[in-house]
């Protein structure tokens, strides 16, 4: 069991500055000829944050077992998370907890642990002696500190969460300081620790699986403000934002390989999983599943301000915005298209989207959305007049500082450095340093569904109709091939493992975006 990435929220402080402003001297004097107006207007900075410590945790439990706080082995439960909270005033502050799994805020199931597999899900509640259904819980206890900025006693654990207790749906204060005194020199904070424990049951029928969960905690100051408003999640704070993360801040996310986080897209709020896999490299863990239709930016897609946007060819442009082809539909049992044309003429940007935004990728990996694009879609047309080998397309379908994957073959220089799939394919166990095409079926039973990177077999469209998924997995690169009409993809299944295949550009097939240039 893997309950995963805590989320401290850094500079916190939902009201960090306090502000005394308008204080107007001026005459009252109505007879005046002439006055002066002075305005005074002051800010007091107030710095508050709080850290974490210890916020991924990996716990292995048999079924019909309990890990918690007592007994031989099970002091630490399923992980504790250290949290400390400073202030540099005497306002006191509160401690918010909530539950962060997957899709928070849009359906029950933030609270719960979800199987990366099964799908299956641990609810959350505090353990009780004959208890028959899995389930977990957090408890909080204050932390002694030599440091004597810290002041434990100052801090109240918030009723019932002193000992187990469900993780809450709705942001619940969890902790509360009230400073006594204000703080004895300049540079002296006033502040706490304290620790966050993590326990489960696992019932005799809860299916094998790696189950993972969020919570997130979030100080606001002074003590009595009132609670966070509960965010619609997505793109708002920015931190969750696929857009604009950095370097620093994925690395600050992920900071182990195969840990996992969510992330969502500013141009649609579609929830992501992200993680960071063997090669080093930060990778979509689920198919990119943007509509057709949607309107893209240089703000928020991969292309500059400066690209001359295509208006031929499926492309359209309003208000200076690249527009997604119209997503393509089926109108019979057998996946037909309306049109049998589509995803039938190279160097054209045709795009299926299924519209469903829930269930998609390593949770609920047997109903997969079913996204497709061609090759021009996916390089947003700048690959459309690419007609050497081994040669990348400037810019991508993907998020803002986001990019399609690169693919090389032997006759390339340095083709194994420099073909994102092979590095990754390579790091999970494809053991080919010669073929073009890379035969693995260990890599296959490594790396398939249900394991890191956990991809979706979503197969493809072509010609007008689907070819059945379930088997095949087909992944666009940013990678031409010589041909005009052909360009170089992921091709993974029981079969094989092919890291630089090729076919028709204008193939349906799915997109996985990686961070960085």
């Amino acid at each position: 069991m893997k309950t995963s990435h805590i989320i401290a929220t850094g500079s916190i402080g939902l009201f960090g500055l306090t502000m005394l402003s308008g204080v107007i001297l001026s005459s009252n004097t109505t007879s005046a000829d002439t006055e002066v107006i002075d305005q005074v207007r002051l800010t007091v900075p107030i710095a508050c944050t709080m850290t974490g410590e210890n916020t991924s945790h990996t716990a292995t439990l048999n079924p019909g077992t309990y890990s918690g706080a007592t007994g031989s082995g099970y002091e630490n439960g399923i992980g504790k998370t250290t949290l400390t909270a400073i202030c540099n005033d005497d306002n006191g502050f509160s401690i918010y907890a909530i539950g962060y799994t997957g899709n928070q805020y849009s359906g029950e199931n933030h609270t719960k642990l979800i199987g990366q597999s099964t799908n299956s899900t641990i609810s959350t509640k505090a353990y009780t002696s004959g208890d028959t259904t899995s389930n977990w819980s957090m408890k909080l206890t204050k932390v002694t500190d030599s440091t004597v900025s810290y002041n434990p006693q100052n801090l109240t654990i918030t009723t019932d969460y002193d000992n187990w207790h469900a993780v809450p749906d709705v942001f619940a204060k969890v902790a509360e300081y009230h400073a006594n005194t204000g703080s004895s020199t300049t540079d002296t904070a006033l502040g706490v620790k304290l620790e966050t424990t993590y326990a489960a049951y696992i019932s005799s029928s809860q299916p094998a699986d790696t189950y993972m969960g969020q919570v997130k905690y979030t100080l606001v100051h002074p003590y009595n403000r009132a609670a966070p408003e509960e965010p619609m999640g997505l793109c708002e704070d920015g931190y969750t934002c696929m857009q604009q993360q950095t370097s620093v801040s994925l690395a600050q996310k992920l900071p182990n390989i195969g840990d996992t986080t969510t992330l969502y897209d500013a141009r649609d709020n579609q929830a992501y999983t992200v993680a960071k896999l063997a090669d080093g490299k930060y990778w979509m863990t689920e198919n990119l599943n943007i509509a057709g239709g949607t309107a893209l930016s240089s703000e928020d897609t991969d292309f500059e301000s400066t690209y001359t946007l295509p208006t031929t060819n499926g492309w359209t442009v309003n208000d200076g915005k690249l527009v997604l082809p119209a997503s393509t539909t089926k109108n019979d049992d057998n996946n037909n298209f309306t049109d049998n044309t589509q995803f039938s003429t190279d160097n054209y940007a045709y795009v299926f989207n299924s519209g469903i935004k829930e269930n998609c990728g390593s949770i609920g990996q047997d109903t997969p959305c079913y996204s497709y694009y061609s090759w021009d879609a996916a390089t947003l047309g700048s690959g459309r007049d690419i007609e050497t080998d081994n040669t990348d397309a400037d810019y991508s379908i993907c998020p803002k500082n986001w990019r399609l994957p690169t693919s090389r073959t032997t006759s390339a220089t340095d083709w194994q450095t420099e073909s994102d799939f092979y590095a990754m394919a390579h790091q999970y166990g494809l053991n080919s340093t010669t073929s073009t095409m890379e035969y693995d079926n260990d890599f296959y039973m490594q790396a398939g569904p249900g394991t890191t990177p956990d991809f979706l077999l979503a197969n493809s469209c072509y010609g007008g109709s689907f070819r059945s998924g379930g088997s095949l997995g087909l992944y666009w690169s940013s990678t031409s091939l010589s041909s005009s009409t052909n360009a170089r993809f992921l091709s993974f299944g029981s079969s094989g493992v092919y890291s630089a295949n090729g076919y028709a550009r204008r193939s349906g097939y799915s997109v996985r975006c990686l961070f960085g240039s």
